[in-house]
């Protein structure tokens, strides 16, 4: 997709200036850019039009001022795309002696265009527009091992709503359709568990369960299957939009109609860390969509009849968008992989060839305890053992890795983990 002012794949981005602006301002505001824009590989169809107003105090010569000006502007536009926020306070002997709070961003601006300058109160003030793309918060990996997931079923909050296009099998096929998107994106292997429901009630879920119950069950079910991560899920609403029958409708012409309503669509997507138990992401989505169906039709979720309606074309939509989050939050987190076998120098690990890992590799080993907090509650403590294993050979259903030094020397045994960041 090409831009108004330029294409991305070309490596240039073209700036418009307004009228009286010459080229000496071109470069400052090029050089300005190139402290804000990224590389390249923007994708123009996730970019948001953003207006902002940068000043800078004009205590010297009025280009250094519009320079700053134009700087923080940048800034500004570059927040309004993706922005982390992070405090930090220390305490010393019971005083406070560091107190500060951060802002990153990592969004992309690009196709800048300035719509106004002016001095106001002794302050330069520059106005543009531009538009900002979010990117990812944490780094890339140098090695993009594939992390092996579960996902589970997801449970119908109100399974009377799932009455009308008989939906009720969403609570497998969803999940199942999910898995098999996240598969075919490449960058996990996922594992089907969409028999097992995390939560014994979907309405209250996942506050009705305790902490202890999400570890017990998400760490049972990851250590059975292998799994470094779960995902579950909870279908909150298929309700459809009821409106008041019109007077002399007949019984089956008011039937008939409700395949005409705008129905709603909403679900929560939760991902739960295999050894811990931890909630790692929780996040609702919702969308809503014209049930066109004939209500006569036993549709089903997830069917040929169910995606070729407007609300199956909807949710479709919105399931590709839980399928790039899903991914970019597990991109986030590392590559876990327990010990099975700890004897010598040499390590069986629980991780299969399709993860991409291959010999040569080195991961850093983690010895695994319990630390219990004030409510008595068992979490889950790594310690850095500040070792290495390099992998030898590669199996199909396991690796095998060296140590420098025996595994006894170092207390590492089974269960302990290997961790590539």
């Amino acid at each position: 997709m090409e831009s108004e002012s330029g294409s991305p794949e070309s490596g240039f981005y073209f700036i418009e200036l307004p009228e009286g602006h010459n080229m000496r301002s071109a470069k400052s505001l090029a050089a300005c850019l190139l402290a804000v824009v990224l590389p390249l590989g923007v994708s123009p169809a996730s970019a948001e039009m953003v207006e902002v107003v940068g000043q800078a105090a004009l205590d010297g010569a009025p280009s250094e001022a519009r320079e700053r000006a134009l700087k923080d502007a940048l800034h500004q536009a570059s927040l309004q795309g993706n922005s982390r926020v992070s405090a930090t306070q220390l305490m010393q002997h019971g005083e406070l002696v560091r107190d500060d709070v951060q802002v990153a961003t990592t969004a992309v601006v690009h196709d800048v265009r300035i719509t106004g300058e002016d001095v106001v109160d002794g302050m330069y003030q520059v106005a543009l527009r531009a538009e900002v793309t979010p990117q990812s918060m944490c780094p890339v990996p140098e090695k993009n091992y594939r992390k092996a997931i579960a996902v589970t079923g997801f449970g119908l909050a109100s399974p009377q709503q799932a009455t009308l296009g008989h939906l009720e099998n969403a609570e497998q096929a969803l999940p199942r359709w999910l898995a098999g998107s996240l598969n075919q994106s490449g960058q996990l292997h996922v594992l089907d568990a969409t028999d097992i429901s995390l939560y014994l009630d979907p309405r209250r879920a996942p506050s009705a369960e305790t902490a202890q119950q999400r570890l017990t069950t998400s760490v049972a079910l990851a250590t059975q299957l292998g799994a470094q991560y779960v995902v579950s899920g909870v279908i909150r609403d298929l309700d459809v939009h009821k409106e008041r029958q019109r007077e002399g409708r007949s019984l089956l012409g008011s039937v008939f109609s409700r395949s005409h309503h705008p129905r709603d669509f909403v679900m929560d997507v939760f991902i739960h860390d295999g050894l811990s138990g931890a909630m790692l992401y929780q996040h609702t989505y919702r969308t809503s969509g014209l049930w066109d169906a004939d209500p006569r039709d036993h549709t089903g979720f997830a069917t040929p009849d169910f995606w070729a309606t407007a609300y199956g074309s909807k949710v479709s939509d919105l399931l590709e968008t839980v399928t790039d989050d899903v991914n970019e939050a597990l991109r986030c987190q590392p590559f876990m992989a327990r010990i099975v076998r700890a004897r010598g120098n040499r390590l069986h690990i629980e991780a299969t060839a399709s993860a991409g890992i291959r010999p040569g590799d080195t991961f850093k080993v983690y010895r695994t305890g319990t630390l219990y907090n004030l409510d008595l509650e068992p979490r889950t403590e790594l310690t850095d053992m500040a070792a290495e294993a390099v992998v030898r050979q590669v199996q199909p259903q396991f690796i095998i890795a060296d140590l420098s030094y025996p595994a006894e020397t170092l207390s590492i045994q089974r269960d302990d983990m290997v961790i590539a960041w």
